[in-house]
C-alpha cells in the first residue's frame, strides 16, 4: 500500500470514529428509536471541525464511507447542509 493510500485510509478511519462518537451521543436521547431524525444528525461542518479537515475533504471522505455502506447520508440537504449518521450496526460497537 502506498503512503498516500495509507494516509487516506487513516483519515477515513478517523472520520468514521469521530462520526461514531457523535452519533452515539445523539442516540442516547432516542431510546427505542432506530435512528434520530436527520435534522439531528451531525452536519458536514461539525465533522470537519471534529477531524480538523476542510469541509470539502470531509464531504469526500464521508461520501466514500457512504459508498462502502458504513455511513448514512440525509436524502436532501437540511438547512443547506448534508447530514451524516453511522450505520446502525456500527453504533453498538464502541469507537476506537
Amino acid at each position: 500500500m502506498s503512503k498516500t493510500s495509507q494516509a487516506y485510509t487513516i483519515r477515513k478511519s478517523n472520520m468514521l470514529n469521530a462520526l461514531a462518537r457523535l452519533c452515539s451521543a445523539r442516540m442516547s436521547s432516542f431510546e427505542g428509536a432506530r435512528l434520530p431524525p436527520p435534522e439531528l444528525w451531525p452536519k458536514t461542518r461539525e465533522m470537519a471541525d471534529q477531524c480538523d479537515e476542510n469541509i470539502y475533504t470531509t464531504r469526500t471522505l464521508l461520501l466514500t464511507l457512504v459508498k462502502e455502506g458504513k455511513v448514512y447520508i440525509s436524502s436532501r440537504p437540511i438547512n443547506n447542509s448534508l447530514r451524516w449518521f453511522i450505520c446502525t450496526e456500527r453504533i453498538s460497537r464502541k469507537p476506537q
